[in-house]
C-alpha cells in the first residue's frame, strides 16, 4: 500500500490504521529545541528530552530546560502540511483576536522537508493537568467554574464568523490562490484564508488520498456532497478488500442505505440562494482530556486545535463532547452498588456520579451560553434535522447502529411526522459521542 515516509497504513478490523514505521530522533529533536530556545552550553547540558505519549498520529515529547517546560509534537503526514499549518493559523488567530487560552507556539515546520523528516510544532508546555485527571478530586464550584469558562470560550468562537467551510491558514502556506476564500478581502501573505477542510474524515481509511475536493465550500450542502463521495469511495474500497468468500452483505447495505439517504440531501439542505448560511470556528473535542486546569482547579488552557474547522452553524452550537453523557437527574448512592468487585463498583458508581453532575453542569452551560451568545441557543434548538442527518451520513459505514438509521429513513420516506435520530438527551449510543 502507498505510504508517506514514517507512515503505513495497516488493515485493521474497521479499517485502516496509521501506524509509525521510523522512529523520530530524540537528539534532533533536541537539536531543534536548543537552537530555537536559544539555550547557552551551560543551558544545553541541563536540559533533558523524553518522550511523554502518543497519540493517534503524534508523538509528543518534553524539554526541560533552566528556560522553562516545553512540549515537542511530532506528527505523522496523514495530511502533509495542511493539518499542521492548520493548527498554526488557528492558533495564531485566536491569541490576536481572542481571549481563549491556548498554547504558546516557540517554532514549527509544517513541512517534513527539514532535519527531523516530519512536521514538528515546539510550544510551551501549559503549567497544569488534563481535567479528567482531576474531575473527582475537583469541588463543585470549581466544577461549575470550568464549564463557565468553557461557556466563554465557545461563545468567542461562535463570534469568529467566516464566508465559507473550511479551516484557516495564513494565506503565504497555500499558494494556489484560487482555491482560497480570503477573509476581508485582504490579499497580503500574512493575511488569514479558507482553505480545504482537515479533519479525520479526510484523511482517514483511503480518504487520505481521494481526489474529492476538500473545500472551502460555499454550503452544507456542498460540504455534505464531498463527504458522500467520501463515504462511496470508503465502502466501495471496503467491498473491493474483501477476500473471496467473506460475508459483505453488511457493506452491501450500507451502500445501499448511503443511496437512501443522499436522495433526501435536497430536503434536508435545500439551495441557499436566497438564504445565505453562515459559518463559525469550531472545536469539535472539548474533551476532559483536552481541558488543562492548574492545581486549583482553574482552566489554564484549550489544546488540540488540529482539524479545527469553520463549519455552519448547525454542526457548531452543540454541547461540549465532555457534558454529553446520559441524563441522570437521581444522584446515585454508593451503597446501592454491591455486586461485583469494589474495583468495578467504584468505576460504575463514578461513572453515574459523572453523569449526574453532566446533567446539573449542562443546565450551568446553556445559561452561561444564554448570557454571553443568545443566538447560539437559538440556533442549538432549531436544527436537530441537520444534525441528525450529518450523524446518519456517519452512520453509513456497516458497523455503526444500522437499525436505527434504517428505522429513522423509513420513517422520513413514509411521510410520517418527524422524530429525531437519537434522542433530544445525551444517550450512551449517541453517534456524536464516537464519530
Amino acid at each position: 500500500m502507498e505510504s508517506r515516509h514514517g507512515l503505513r497504513w495497516s488493515q485493521e478490523l474497521f479499517g485502516l490504521e496509521p501506524n509509525w514505521t521510523v522512529e523520530p530522533s530524540i537528539e534532533i529533536i533536541s537539536e531543534i529545541a536548543y537552537h530555537h530556545l536559544k539555550l547557552s552550553r551551560d543551558e544545553i547540558a541541563h536540559t533533558t528530552t523524553e518522550f511523554q505519549f502518543q497519540g493517534g498520529f503524534n508523538k509528543l515529547y518534553a524539554v526541560e530546560c533552566p528556560r522553562g517546560s516545553f512540549f515537542m509534537r511530532i506528527s505523522l503526514p496523514v495530511h502533509p502540511h495542511f493539518k499542521t499549518a492548520s493548527e498554526l493559523a488557528t492558533i495564531a488567530q485566536l491569541r490576536s483576536h481572542t481571549s481563549v487560552p491556548v498554547p504558546f507556539i516557540i517554532a514549527s515546520s509544517s513541512t517534513s522537508d527539514n532535519e527531523l523528516k516530519f512536521e514538528w510544532i515546539l510550544m510551551e508546555r501549559v503549567d497544569g493537568v488534563p481535567l479528567a485527571d482531576i474531575w473527582p478530586s475537583l469541588t463543585w464550584d470549581a466544577k461549575v467554574s470550568c464549564v463557565k469558562d468553557v461557556a466563554s470560550i465557545m461563545a468567542q468562537l461562535f463570534e469568529m464568523r467566516y464566508d465559507s467551510i473550511g479551516n484557516l491558514y495564513n494565506a503565504k502556506d497555500l499558494p494556489i490562490r484560487s482555491e482560497l476564500t480570503i477573509q476581508n478581502n485582504a490579499a497580503e501573505s500574512n493575511s488569514v484564508v479558507l482553505g480545504r477542510i482537515v479533519s479525520i474524515s479526510t484523511f482517514w481509511n483511503t480518504h487520505w488520498k481521494s481526489d474529492v475536493h476538500l473545500g472551502p465550500f460555499a454550503s452544507s450542502r456542498d460540504w455534505l456532497s464531498a463527504k458522500f463521495q467520501l463515504r462511496e469511495e470508503y465502502l466501495a474500497h471496503l467491498l473491493e478488500s474483501q477476500d473471496p468468500g467473506e460475508d459483505v452483505e453488511d457493506i452491501e447495505d450500507a451502500q445501499q442505505d448511503l443511496k437512501r439517504l443522499r436522495n433526501h440531501l435536497p430536503s434536508f439542505f435545500p439551495s441557499t440562494a436566497d438564504n445565505r448560511e453562515e459559518f463559525a470556528l469550531h472545536h469539535n473535542d472539548i474533551s476532559r482530556h483536552n481541558l488543562i486546569l492548574d492545581s486549583k482547579g482553574k482552566l489554564q488552557a484549550l489544546v488540540d486545535w488540529e482539524c479545527v474547522s469553520v463549519v455552519p452553524l448547525w454542526k457548531g452550537c452543540q454541547i461540549p463532547s465532555f457534558l454529553k453523557r446520559p441524563e441522570l437527574t437521581q444522584r446515585p448512592n454508593r451503597e446501592n452498588y454491591t455486586i461485583g468487585s469494589k474495583e468495578s463498583n467504584d468505576a460504575r458508581y463514578n461513572e453515574d456520579l459523572y453523569e449526574f453532575e453532566c446533567t446539573s453542569l449542562r443546565g450551568v452551560f446553556l445559561e452561561e451560553m444564554a448570557r454571553f451568545a443568545p443566538r447560539w441557543i437559538v440556533e442549538n434548538q432549531a436544527l436537530h434535522s441537520k444534525v441528525d442527518f450529518n450523524c446518519a451520513l456517519e452512520l453509513c459505514d456497516g458497523f455503526h447502529m444500522p437499525y436505527r438509521l434504517r428505522r429513522w429513513l423509513k420513517r422520513i420516506e413514509a411521510g410520517k411526522e418527524y422524530q429525531r435520530l437519537f434522542t433530544t438527551s445525551p444517550s450512551r449510543d449517541n453517534v456524536e459521542s464516537v464519530l
